[in-house]
């Protein structure tokens, strides 16, 4: 049984939005880049996808927009579910996301008022996708970085860089790092329902 979960990171930016004040339906709206639409057809043709049953994806735009492709690949339709959504970030207030992201990294239980820490959205991860797993056999889910970082945690030893930028391993290979790309594609390997390998493709 295996588990795929994507994050494609080629957001659209340039966009003014006219009311600013509910970020978080912000987050959700923003759609990909055409670079983000031609990373998504790529993934779509990954010969590791041919045995997939069910396909999910978050309520974002982003990973709608990327999971189409493979949902049109397998022809199988896009299961929508909530709790796939990115980590909530909450009430900003004086903070930025940079700044609200350094914070997360190094206390897992940080949140801003009316958001989420990580330790909140692995809790959240880890669930649905247990839910999932034993429900279908191979399932792939368009998700967001924050919230597969969240599930990670649950699984992963945690360390930090020289720049202090956190760092997962599991199994003694580094699966987790703070660089900046284009998607981040996990495989997740159960057996009986339970998680027994992790790998970064």
């Amino acid at each position: 049984m295996k588990l795929y979960l994507i994050s494609n990171n080629l957001l659209l930016d340039g966009l003014d939005y006219d009311n600013k004040t509910n970020l978080e339906l912000l987050r959700i709206l923003r759609p990909l880049s055409i670079s983000g639409e031609e990373e998504a057809f790529k993934l779509s043709k990954l010969p590791n996808f041919k045995d997939i049953d069910a396909i999910y994806s978050s309520f974002h735009s982003s990973a709608i927009s990327s999971a189409k492709y493979l949902s049109n690949t397998l022809e199988l339709d896009i299961r929508l579910c909530e709790e796939l959504n990115d980590c909530k970030v909450g009430t900003l207030g004086s903070k930025n996301m940079k700044m609200v992201k350094g914070l997360q990294d190094h206390d897992l239980t940080y949140k801003l008022p009316n958001g989420e820490s990580l330790n909140d959205v692995g809790d959240r991860m880890k669930r649905i996708l247990n839910k999932l797993m034993a429900e279908h056999h191979n399932v792939v889910v368009y998700t967001h970085k924050r919230a597969i970082l969240g599930f990670l945690l649950k699984y992963a030893k945690i360390g930090y860089n020289l720049d202090e930028n956190l760092i997962l391993e599991y199994n003694n290979h580094i699966i987790y790092d703070d660089s900046e790309t284009t998607s981040d594609i996990y495989e997740i390997e159960y057996d009986d329902n339970k998680l027994i390998d992790i790998k970064r493709i």
